[in-house]
């Protein structure tokens, strides 16, 4: 028993941990880079006695962890029902199983981009079931989201708190080996294309979150080697019951206060002082002093001799004779830049002709009112009479006020006959709707174009002091 509690077992047992992950690594992660993590790892364990002569920087880490930790909880919390979508991505990928169609291309080959076939694959490719167990997560990511988060925070406190600090660890080391594997297998596999870890806030594609889960997991390494250093902030017991206890409820209040109401910070395109209409459109250099994408043409042929390939890379000054055949185009991205519209995929069109009305909309001077609602077989119809007699008002007044929605027009008439709705139906792109506002339904006032209010459905205003307020 003595063997197993020595360094030396712990040497060989990481080392040997260390070489089978090696052994395992796919194609589609460089092997170097993962032999310098796990090299780090190896070291941490087995050199613990140095680091452990550097107090400091164990209190660096420390709160570098827990202060990312709560960071990124909170702004999750911010707006926990666009993390649910997020979540929802995830569980609808996973419950069609983890396969991956992962390839890597032959150094001595090139990779076709525009290759036909994979297009026309991709086209025909139809989505899998999802099991049973991944169903359950996928119809209840809220609550998932909300309970993710505030435990995301209250881990952060507690390590900054000193509160349980070998337990903290431990489950900090469980979640970010979740989320490590979760955003490997995307990256990797290309199966979600945004992690969703800092919200609309900060975006990072799959790959730059999983190395910002492995530099974690590296200090969280570093911390569980140099625990000893990891002392309670507060030494008087009620005092630290008292801080853990409020930490706690305000933990898990941000995100059910902020679903229930809206974002207390909106990082969202559509967010209050946002004119839309210019938001939809695509900006240009000479006006808006924005850079537009850099991108080179790549041609593909094939020789006459062989229609299945090699197929050779040309560019605009390095055209073949006429004994190559020409395969596909690819424009490749080298610079990106700035100039996209920033608001994309909204368009307020006609239920019946699909005609898009963004330009006399967005752009019609004074009040108008828009209900979003992005499905409505899960509106709260308990709202409704309030919005049926807030139309009204605007009626009287000469104010606009439409409804987006993103539904078929059996829906709508349906709509129509449980609510009595009189005012006119717009249909706009569903992602489009969510992200809108996070309210189902929710009100939104324009001004001369710019968002100047939005309401969720538990706070649904009163249209005369609404009126006061903002004419």
């Amino acid at each position: 028993m003595a063997f197993f509690n020595s360094r030396l077992f712990r040497l060989i047992f990481s080392v040997a941990l260390a070489a089978l992950i090696l052994l395992l690594c796919p194609p589609c992660f460089n092997r170097l880079h993962l032999l310098a993590i796990l090299g780090g790892v190896v070291l941490m364990v087995n050199l613990d006695m140095i680091f452990k002569r550097v107090p400091i920087l164990t209190h660096l880490c420390r709160i570098a962890v827990g202060g990312l930790f709560i960071f990124s909880g909170f702004i999750k919390a911010n707006d926990p029902v666009g993390f649910s979508y997020k979540l929802e991505e995830y569980f609808e990928v996973f419950g069609q199983g983890f396969s991956c169609d992962m390839k890597v291309a032959n150094p001595n080959t090139i990779e076709l981009p525009c290759s036909k076939e994979k297009a026309q694959a991709a086209s025909v490719q139809a989505p899998a079931e999802p099991s049973k167990f991944w169903h359950f997560f996928k119809e209840n990511p809220l609550l998932l989201a909300i309970l993710l988060v505030a435990i995301e925070m209250v881990l952060g406190v507690f390590l900054l708190l000193g509160f349980q600090t070998r337990w903290t660890l431990w489950l900090l080391l469980a979640m970010i080996v979740f989320f490590s594997f979760l955003t490997f297998y995307s990256a990797c596999c290309n199966k979600v294309t945004s992690c969703g870890c800092f919200g609309d806030a900060i975006k990072l594609t799959p790959w730059e979150s999983f190395w910002k889960d492995l530099i974690l997991l590296l200090l969280i390494t570093l911390l569980m080697v140099t625990e000893q250093h990891i002392k309670p902030l507060f030494r008087n017991t009620i005092v630290m019951a008292g801080a853990v206890g409020i930490f706690t409820f305000i933990s898990f209040a941000i995100p059910v206060y902020t679903y229930r109401h809206m974002p207390i910070i909106d990082f969202r395109p559509y967010k209050i002082g946002e004119n839309w209409w210019k938001a939809t459109q695509q900006k240009t250099p000479q006006a808006d002093k924005c850079v537009n994408d850099s991108t080179v043409m790549r041609f593909y042929y094939y020789h006459n001799q062989d229609s299945l390939g090699p197929y050779r890379e040309f560019g605009m000054d390095s055209f073949p004779d006429s004994t190559w055949t020409f395969y596909c185009r690819y424009d490749k991205l080298i610079r990106k830049g700035n100039c996209e519209a920033t608001i994309r995929d909204f368009n307020i069109a006609d239920t019946d002709s699909m005609f898009t009305h963004n330009d006399s909309l967005l752009r019609m001077k004074g009040m108008q009112f828009y209900l979003v609602m992005y499905d409505l077989e899960k509106t709260d119809y308990d709202v409704m009479a309030k919005v049926n007699a807030f139309y009204a008002d605007c009626q009287k007044k000469g104010i606009p006020f439409n409804a987006l929605v993103a539904a078929s027009n059996e829906k709508i008439a349906a709509y129509r006959k449980r609510t009595k709705a009189q005012y006119p139906i717009y249909v706009v792109d569903q992602t489009a709707l969510k992200t809108v506002i996070r309210s189902n339904p929710g009100l939104i006032l324009l001004k001369d174009g710019v968002s100047s209010a939005m309401w969720h459905s538990n706070d649904f205003p009163y249209f005369n002091h609404v009126f006061e307020t903002y004419k």
